[in-house]
């Protein structure tokens, strides 16, 4: 797990400076607020996650939390950005009496689109890949996935060059837990802040 995340982060260091030498200098002729260059960030919010397609009975959805890193990067034409991030995101669900807590290493590849100079459109992919869970197979017999797939469709509001505030959902693609048909989804809503 530790080499897959040490790929992870150089690779996506690797595309963040090889992007930066390649639009250097680019302007923005949209006027979405923000530089034109690419921009880096911080991101961090609350939601709440469940599980769609369900083998258990008594499911309620359970508070997270997700913090991690963004680039914003102007593609293509006028007002898109490619937006990677990198977020550790706490999700699962309420089963029963018992609680499904999955801690996930995201990595969502979104294109955004500004309608406006403030309204933005999100949709993208991501890869999740599972760091710590509380599920005990020995008792179940049955293993967590250790790879999720799941897309990732919302929206935002850039305030200023700075802050741009953000809501999403992600419904999962693959299963959750080998021999079920359970899979994520998940709401979140929070915000970015770009140096």
């Amino acid at each position: 797990m530790r080499k897959i995340l040490l790929l992870i982060g150089i690779l996506f260091f690797s595309l963040q400076t090889g992007l930066a030498q390649v639009i250097q200098g680019t302007s923005n002729t949209s006027g979405s607020g923000a530089s034109g260059d690419m921009m880096f960030g911080v991101k961090a919010g609350f939601g709440f996650s469940t599980f769609l397609e369900r083998d258990f009975v008594d499911i309620s959805p359970k508070p997270g939390f997700y913090v991690g890193g963004v680039a914003e990067i102007p593609a293509f034409f006028d007002g898109f950005y490619l937006q990677p991030e990198l977020l550790i995101q706490l999700q699962g669900a309420d089963i029963g009496v018992e609680n499904l807590n999955l801690l996930y290493l995201h990595v969502p590849i979104m294109g955004k689109y500004h309608i406006t100079d403030a309204i933005a459109v999100e949709f993208g992919p991501q890869v999740g890949f599972l760091i710590a869970d509380n599920w005990d197979e020995d008792v179940s017999l049955i293993d967590t996935k250790k790879v999720n797939i799941g897309l990732n469709v919302g929206g935002g509001y850039r305030l200023d060059e700075n802050f741009y505030f953000n809501l999403r959902i992600s419904p999962g693609l693959t299963r959750v837990i080998d021999a079920t048909n359970t899979k994520n989804f998940a709401f979140q809503i929070g915000a970015n802040y770009f140096f």
